[in-house]
């Protein structure tokens, strides 16, 4: 009883992994019918088009943040880069006044010097002071 129990189950087995043809067209043939509606589901203009707003919504901020750093920075460089050109010309033209320098060096000179010959000037009037001060009276009985 033993071996025609074996028997039956393996004919069973046999029987169950025998691939059926029509089974197996059945089973190919919803395969593919699932790969096109999957592949028609993920081109559908609709859903390209919602996935595109998806992408958008996601980036745009930050590429919006982006753009208004761009330009922040760009007027700041703008800003930068009139102060260089200001200071060239400025270190031009102060290479070009070479003259006027030694102009006021010149008359800063000549102020010094008339300043000492001022100061001169007015030691020798209060020495002139004191000395008629002094002198004052001997000078007077003299003249008379």
């Amino acid at each position: 009883m033993v071996s025609s129990l074996n028997l039956t189950d393996s004919r069973l087995n046999s029987l169950m992994n025998r691939p059926d043809r029509d089974i197996q067209t059945k089973v190919d043939s919803s395969i593919r019918f699932l790969n096109d509606t999957i592949q028609y589901n993920a081109n559908e203009p609709s859903l390209a088009f919602y996935r595109l707003q998806e992408h958008m919504q996601k980036t745009s901020p930050v590429m919006i943040q982006k753009r208004y750093e761009l330009e922040n920075l760009q007027e700041r460089m703008n800003g930068l880069i009139f102060d260089i050109e200001y200071s060239g010309d400025a270190i031009k033209d102060l290479a070009n006044s070479n003259e006027h320098i030694n102009n006021i060096v010149t008359n800063l000179e000549k102020a010094v010097y008339i300043g000492k010959q001022i100061t001169l000037f007015r030691q020798k009037h209060v020495q002139q002071q004191l000395f008629e001060k002094k002198d004052g009276p001997l000078l007077a009985s003299i003249k008379n």
